[in-house]
């Protein structure tokens, strides 16, 4: 019998790879995971044999596979890009490019506790953004006001940094989130790109039912983590503390305050910072977001001196027009130095977004971009295009 269920569940997995057939799913989508073929026949096949152990032996009702584990659900999703630049005197990076590939594996455990194990694997072959685990935790949450989450997953900064690329509604994630939630490899000096990532562990929940809705009041999260970024021990001995407080005094809007103290070894020595962050996120009919986050950098020569101050806003609205079609408008601001204004960098958006199935989106965007703190060679006015294809399976 067990060949049988072996046998089974290897055709499952044959047939899914032939056909990258979809079925319709009731989930609550996350992270660009959806049900393949696969998924369902595993569990029909999980089903079938839950049916054949509910037996009675000894007058008590025999346990059920069910009742321990959940089938793992495979998913996974890719972003292919083409990108045109105008500016003169710029470094390359016109072209189509794979924007990512990432697989997952989700599952549950004594139904409490939830696992997921994400990879990126379309970096470029020997360098920091080569093929590699992105995600790797588990989590519990048996009541809603708490929960415990162990392991490598996304930072509790911003109200940008946790969300998928399916849902930011832009070719990309603002400048706040890629220089202050840890995004951007610059921000490692010399480190690889952690994709607002680390390693640590994080409790959180949600409580206060109110209003004809019944939803939550408060939203709250708060972490201990290394501050290495992804994949990586801790350097310096020292941790990185990051919390958030949100309310939600209107189903869909919430106002939420960040705050982190860290810092990261940079091979030489350990950079400490301070940062917070303020903001709003309303889900509705349109969508819309706006954050401002503010950094103190300072350097460790035996003392901490406190160094250069950055900044950085953004506002993004996304408006539905036709069906599956939305615009989508942005500015997008960050200012690597706040003693001057010479250090801004401003990036005005208009897009287009098209999702005519759950599962494939399409993405037209132009951007206008001011760098005030380019080279004298190096254009500061110049225009982008960005074209993008997503498709989930």
């Amino acid at each position: 019998m067990k060949l049988k269920y072996i046998a089974l569940a290897l055709l499952a997995t044959g047939f899914s790879i032939v056909t990258k057939a979809q079925l319709a799913m009731n989930e609550e989508y996350q992270d660009g995971y959806d049900h393949s073929l696969q998924n369902y026949i595993t569990e029909k096949v999980a089903q079938y044999k839950d049916k054949q152990e509910v037996k009675v032996q000894d007058g008590k009702k025999k346990w059920k596979i069910s009742d321990y584990v959940t089938v793992p659900k495979f998913g996974g999703y890719i972003v292919s890009t083409y990108k045109y630049n105008s500016q003169e005197g710029k470094n390359g990076g016109d072209g189509f490019g794979l924007r990512y590939l990432r697989l997952y594996l989700d599952g549950t455990v004594f139904k409490d506790f939830k696992y997921r194990v994400q990879m990126n694997v379309s970096g470029e072959p020997g360098t920091t953004s080569s093929a590699r685990v992105i995600d790797a935790f588990v989590s519990w949450q048996k009541w809603a006001p708490l929960g415990i989450k162990m392991g490598e997953f996304k930072r509790c900064f911003t109200f940008e940094n946790p969300m998928n690329p399916w849902d930011i509604a832009s070719g990309d994630y603002t400048q706040l989130t890629k220089n202050f939630a840890g995004m951007s490899g610059d921000f490692y000096k010399g480190g690889t790109n952690s994709g607002g990532r680390d390693l640590g562990i994080q409790v959180y929940g949600d409580a206060f039912k109110v209003g004809n809705t019944q939803h939550y009041l408060l939203h709250y999260q708060a972490g201990v983590y290394n501050g290495q970024g992804i994949n990586t021990s801790d350097k310096d001995a020292e941790k990185d503390y990051i919390a958030t407080v949100q309310v939600q005094p209107v189903k869909g809007l919430y106002i939420g305050v960040f705050g982190w103290s860290g810092s990261f070894f940079d091979g030489n020595q350990s950079n400490y910072f301070k940062r917070w962050a303020a903001g709003v996120s309303y889900e509705g009919v349109i969508s819309a977001r706006a954050e401002y986050a503010r950094n103190i950098y300072a350097q460790d020569y035996g003392v901490k001196n406190v160094g250069q101050k950055s900044d950085a806003w953004y506002i993004r609205m996304g408006i539905p027009t036709w069906r599956w079609l939305r615009v989508n408008l942005g500015y997008d601001a960050y200012r690597s130095d706040m003693s001057t204004w010479t250090s801004l960098n401003s990036i005005y958006t208009l897009g287009l977004q098209a999702r005519p199935h759950k599962n494939l989106q399409f993405q037209l965007q132009w951007n206008y971009c001011h760098n005030n703190s380019n080279a004298s060679n190096v254009d500061k006015d110049y225009h982008q295009l960005w074209a993008q294809a997503y498709i989930r399976f």
